[in-house]
């Protein structure tokens, strides 16, 4: 009786198993269907939030425009900052403000290549300079190619203060304060590379150097030779 009994308990489970897996596979399907479209949702939302987060962390200014200008300029250094605001030009924030300079023919695009020098891929700089500018390093750029049959390279031209929020990232020497670069009057020209050959030129530096001091004696331009990075800061004035 007891074996009956347990035969028909055995028979009775595998009987009633395939149906109580079945009801267990339904009842989890249903458990699972709103999970996975909860999960989407999440998902989703995950989503727009980076997406939010990541544009409100690029909309904010790396700079704060106050603090910028009360930063005093050396003594060396603030003849270049007067004389770049002879121009009529407002300091640079961003690719905004260069382009609107641009489109009222403010700003005029450096050429790559030109008698006498050369411009350099531009990676923390724009090429464009006032109309002046432009000119004035043509005529200098002519004038050593005349003396020396050789050309020398423009390594930075005109930047905004974006721009050296990012070369601050690399070069702890980028100003903390405003440059002349930031009006669109100023470009450095490297002393260590002539005719696309790194080196150093004691010979074709003095050339270069005389050219620039003639400039400067006729009211032209101020420079300043950086030796950290190797290379005259020069700034057009409006003559």
């Amino acid at each position: 009786m007891a074996a009956l009994s347990v035969f028909r308990s055995q028979s009775f489970f595998a009987n009633a198993f395939p149906l109580a897996k079945k009801r267990i596979s339904t009842q989890a399907g249903l458990r699972a269907f709103p999970f996975h479209r909860r999960l989407s949702f999440n998902s989703r939302s995950l989503c727009i939030l980076f997406l939010f987060c990541l544009s409100f962390f690029k909309s904010q200014k790396c700079y704060d425009l106050k603090q910028v200008l009360k930063v005093e300029p050396t003594a060396l250094y603030r003849s270049h900052l007067l004389a770049s605001q002879n121009f009529g030009v407002d300091v640079l924030e961003n690719t905004k403000s260069v382009d609107r300079y641009v489109a009222k023919g403010k700003f005029v695009k450096v050429k790559k290549k030109s008698r006498g020098y050369r411009l350099q891929t531009l990676q923390y700089s724009r090429p464009y300079l006032v109309k002046k500018a432009r000119t004035t390093l043509e005529n200098m750029a002519n004038k050593f190619a005349t003396q020396t049959k050789s050309f020398f390279v423009v390594s930075s031209v005109t930047r905004t203060l974006e721009d050296q929020c990012r070369l601050r990232k690399v070069n702890s020497n980028a100003s903390l304060g405003i440059s002349s670069h930031n009006y669109g009057n100023s470009f450095d020209i490297s002393y260590v590379r002539f005719d696309h050959v790194l080196k150093v030129n004691t010979k074709l530096e003095k050339e270069l150097e005389k050219v620039l001091e003639s400039y400067k004696n006729l009211g032209r331009i101020f420079y300043i030779k950086e030796k950290q990075q190797s290379c005259y800061h020069v700034t057009v004035r409006r003559y």
